[in-house]
């Protein structure tokens, strides 16, 4: 009877165990922050200064957040995998030069992880001059290599980072979502989908060759993307897909619709954790 007893004890506590794991991150909401460019004394919706960044980064440390990576974030979507108490994915979209020089070393010493999303026509080798002389600097592959051990770099498209005319909407679109007019003549749909297919196939083939690994995830520029560019994306290899939006994401949400959360330079520690609790 007492052998019998212990035996019923063991099998209800491994049980319990399996069903109620003690480690590990049980809440399903997970906060996702975009960032772009640093610039010193300088702080609004797209830019902060790297003493702010500091500062916010610091208080994410010292409340508890642990950075996660974006395979992480796909494999616990896929629920093969825990993810470590209070989650926090970072991202920073367009590949600039402040993220090497201002954000790299800042994450490196607080010893959090973040995820770069180039685009990949602007990114060169090193000592190669860019033809797009009037943009904001971007890194170059060597610098890339060298964050490798706190950055992740994922795919913000091959070239595509701009808008166009459509005859669907009266406005612009973003040139991943739908047929534009290029050089005068409106794209069919086989036309348009060749085009973002070939974008996105190649940006993923760049990094791969650069860096030595396929990216995973895209983040649709302008946070603008479509069912049909969604499926593009899906069918060129990415396995996750990130907009805007302004909320953390749950499990059970689209992984190629994935919503961010867009930090203000101006967002001291305590109100970026504030807008993560709200979102």
């Amino acid at each position: 009877m007492k052998k019998t007893i212990i035996i019923l004890a063991i099998i209800y506590f491994v049980t319990f165990l399996k069903l109620s794991p003690t480690n590990g991150y049980s809440n399903e909401k997970i906060p996702i922050l975009m960032y772009h460019h640093l610039e010193k004394n300088l702080n609004n919706n797209a830019v902060i200064s790297p003493e702010n960044f500091e500062n916010q980064i610091k208080y994410l440390k010292v409340m508890g957040y642990n950075t996660i990576t974006a395979q992480q974030l796909y494999d616990y979507l896929n629920g093969s995998i825990q993810l470590p108490q209070n989650p926090v994915l970072i991202t920073f979209d367009d590949g600039y030069l402040s993220n090497y020089e201002m954000a790299y070393p800042i994450l490196k010493k607080y010893n959090m992880h973040a995820e770069v999303f180039v685009i990949t026509s602007r990114i060169l080798e090193k000592g190669v001059k860019t033809s797009y002389s009037n943009e904001i600097p971007k890194m170059n592959w060597e610098q890339l290599r060298e964050m490798k051990d706190y950055i992740t770099v994922q795919s913000h498209s091959w070239d595509s980072h701009y808008k166009l005319k459509s005859n669907i909407y009266e406005k612009k679109i973003a040139a991943l979502s739908g047929p534009v007019y290029i050089n005068g003549k409106m794209e069919n749909q086989k036309e348009y989908e060749e085009r973002v297919k070939n974008d996105l196939i190649r940006s993923r083939k760049i990094i791969k060759e650069k860096l030595g690994y396929e990216p995973i995830a895209i983040s649709y520029p302008f946070g603008i993307t479509s069912n049909d560019a969604m499926n593009l994306a899906k069918a060129a290899g990415f396995k996750l897909g990130f907009l805007i939006n302004n909320k953390s994401i749950k499990k059970s949400e689209n992984k190629l619709a994935l919503s961010r959360i867009t930090v203000n330079g101006n967002d001291s520690g305590e109100e970026l954790i504030k807008k993560i609790k709200k979102g």
